[in-house]
């Protein structure tokens, strides 16, 4: 009894590797992709470096809030610049 599932089991397996070989075969490629040209990839650069400043500000603008709201917590007054 247990051969018969066992070659069951084999001949599902091999049906099985059978149909997803021609599965994959059958799908379609996929397309082909332009390269950017020097001028686009040149813009996103300026775009990406525009962007990682204005979160560079904005993470100095938070530190500042956090320092702020810390000193404020304890009851100290907020650092000022006029005392450096």
């Amino acid at each position: 009894m247990s051969v018969f599932i066992f070659i069951i089991v084999i001949v599902g397996l091999i049906t099985f590797g059978e149909v997803a070989s021609k599965w994959f075969e059958a799908r379609p490629s996929r397309p082909e992709v332009e390269p950017a040209g020097d001028e686009e990839v040149e813009r996103l650069r300026e775009q990406v470096a525009l962007l990682a400043g204005q979160v560079e500000r904005l993470t100095e603008e938070q530190r500042f809030m956090t320092r702020l709201l810390e000193s404020g917590a304890r009851g100290n007054p907020p650092p000022s610049d006029e005392h450096r």
